[in-house]
């Protein structure tokens, strides 16, 4: 073997397609020991956004978050709260990459899905981290063809303080509307109303609801190709006297609907 031209370490084997599987499995599969030994020797790389921009590396940064936080939280649960902080130190190293570049990772085709899995898996403390950092920039995400789907999961998973600020922005004005006719923004207004409590849907119900463009707001947006979904999803998820809002603002304005395309073939 050639000596100066030694085998590539575990890290750079990350970024090789059939290598990064290999690792992935492993990190599935091995013991908690084990999976120890291959983070630790992850730890010697001095960044991780490059592996995290990469078409191979991402999934074994996800993985290592996804195995790790598992482990951490059962230790916890079984009441090992030494071997808790233990773990969540072995990942911290990338934690701590992944919340000082939130929105640009957010904004990443790959980035995206490491921030998904950083929300979705981790003990509450790094989680809450993440999602402040979201909190900060959620309105460039909320557009975003990227950032969209890190917004979806943080409210999907129940985030208290991402769906505080995203009923604050949808209500602003006229916002609504621009969001709702969003390609990418449309589906963060569709899970805000999958998540929302009832007070935060009428909050929101009430901004569609407003006079845009000399008609009512939401009949403008059931004309629209995109913000129609949004229309059907709300009245889906309305509640006791939200949707009678919603049918009386629909029925006042009836023959204007019948006579769209839009709604005649929706």
């Amino acid at each position: 073997m050639n000596q100066t031209n030694p085998l590539p370490s575990l890290s750079r084997r990350c970024f090789t397609c059939n290598s990064c599987r290999v690792i992935q499995k492993a990190l599935l599969v091995l013991d908690q020991v084990s999976v120890c030994k291959i983070i630790t020797e992850l730890q010697d790389i001095e960044e991780v956004i490059p592996f995290i921009f990469d078409p191979n590396g991402n999934h074994v940064i996800q993985k290592a978050i996804q195995i790790v936080s598992t482990f951490a939280k059962s230790a916890a649960e079984h009441g090992d709260i030494d071997e808790a902080i233990n773990l969540m130190n072995q990942i911290k190293f990338i934690i701590d990459d992944v919340a000082a570049n939130v929105e640009k990772l957010s904004k990443h085709r790959y980035g995206c899905r490491v921030i998904q899995r950083t929300i979705e898996h981790c003990p509450e403390e790094q989680r809450d981290e993440v999602l402040t950092k979201i909190c900060a920039c959620h309105r460039s995400l909320i557009e975003d063809q990227f950032g969209n789907y890190v917004i979806q999961q943080a409210l999907s998973i129940g985030s208290e303080d991402i769906m505080a600020v995203v009923v604050e922005t949808l209500s602003e004005g006229d916002l609504i509307f621009k969001f709702s006719k969003h390609k990418y923004a449309s589906n963060v207004v569709e899970v805000m109303f999958q998540s929302a409590t009832p007070d935060q849907k009428e909050a929101v119900l009430n901004a569609m609801l407003q006079d845009f463009e000399g008609t009512c707001g939401i009949v403008q947006l059931a004309k629209d190709p995109i913000g129609n979904y949004v229309v059907k999803n709300a009245i889906d998820c309305a509640e006791g006297q939200q949707k009678e809002k919603i049918f009386a603002a629909i029925t006042s304005n009836r023959q204007e609907l019948v006579s769209d395309y839009v709604c005649r073939f929706r």
